[in-house]
């Protein structure tokens, strides 16, 4: 098993290495000049190459490679060209607004995926079937951006319950860490559920199709007839069920880091995908690689879990 672990564990760091390469590659490529938005028309030539000597975009490119890697394995994405600040003071806050809304919306999808479509999935063709599965369906739908448009006209505008954007008001002074909460999780609430009802259809789905699928398998019978009752019965499919799932956890976590931010750009939530696009707009190239290397870090480390997780709960995959 520790073989297994650290074979695991060596593939994410080359993983990680080529992710580093990706992202290094695709901003040079881009064919604007980021200093062209910090400097006015009025600046000589030697100004503006002085400007890029000074963020290293002079030096040949396997020379700033190299320096790129070798920095982004210690941490160090340099300094904001845009804000002239180290990259993850930029980045960090951001990063805590985005998984405020982010981790308990997965940990949510998957524990309703489970439950909800474990509990349906014996109840194929039923009327609660058809009801749960076509609301699921319907909210899957409709884009997310557009359901937080409508979530907004309806609980903002119309009843008046919720708030339009931002994380607090405006000149917001937390009166301590129980105000800062509280109005956290008040303005979070309608990200929150736009975020959590538009992703919820897929694993809820695909866990009622695995339990349809396993209620009629050959071992399902075999447990009846030894006498077992029909609740240890439903919890031995739950779990070979749950494997699906659990792949599926990896795409689920990069599909909704996708939709964060459109979903941050609708509600004005001050969140790291908000940040990736302004960077972009800017051509700030450290805030806008690191923000990719989160986002695919994130990837890499779930799926190496995954990989990990589903030798414990299928015994009849060997690490080997």
């Amino acid at each position: 098993m520790l073989k297994f672990i650290i074979k695991r564990i060596f593939r994410a760091f080359a993983s990680v290495f080529v992710l580093l390469s990706v992202i290094f590659a695709l901003f040079r490529m881009m064919p604007a000049d980021p200093t062209t938005l910090l400097l006015s028309g009025s600046v000589t030539e030697e100004e503006r190459q002085a400007l890029m000597e000074s963020f290293g975009l002079t030096k040949p490119l396997h020379e700033q490679y190299m320096i790129f890697i070798v920095n982004s394995f210690q941490g160090d994405f340099g300094v904001s060209f845009f804000y002239q600040e180290p990259v993850f003071d930029i980045i960090i806050p951001r990063l805590y607004n985005t998984l405020i809304i982010v981790v308990p919306g997965i940990t949510v999808i998957l524990l309703s995926a489970y439950l909800l479509g474990s509990y349906i999935g014996w109840q194929k063709g039923s009327q609660n079937d058809k009801l749960i599965s076509y609301i699921q369906i319907a909210f899957r739908s409709v884009p997310h951006f557009v359901l937080g448009l409508v979530f907004l006209a309806i609980f903002s505008h119309w009843l008046e319950l919720t708030p339009t954007s931002g994380i607090s008001p405006i000149g917001y002074e937390a009166q301590g860490p129980i105000d800062r909460i509280q109005t956290t999780m008040y303005y979070a609430l309608l990200p929150f559920l736009v975020f959590t009802l538009h992703y919820l259809a897929e694993a809820f789905l695909l866990m009622r199709g695995n339990i349809v699928g396993e209620k009629n398998k050959e071992y399902v019978r075999f447990l009846r007839l030894k006498g077992l009752k029909e609740r240890k019965i439903r919890s031995h499919a739950s779990r070979n069920g749950l494997l699906p799932l659990i792949t599926y956890a990896p795409t689920l976590i990069l599909v909704s880091i996708g939709g964060m931010i459109l979903i941050e750009q609708v509600f004005s939530w001050p969140g790291i995908g908000e940040l990736l696009i302004s960077s972009v707009i800017s051509q700030d190239y450290p805030v806008a690689q690191a923000t990719f290397f989160i986002f695919g870090l994130v990837v890499i480390i779930a799926n190496t879990i995954v990989d990990i997780l589903y030798t414990h709960f299928d015994p009849r995959i060997g690490v080997e």
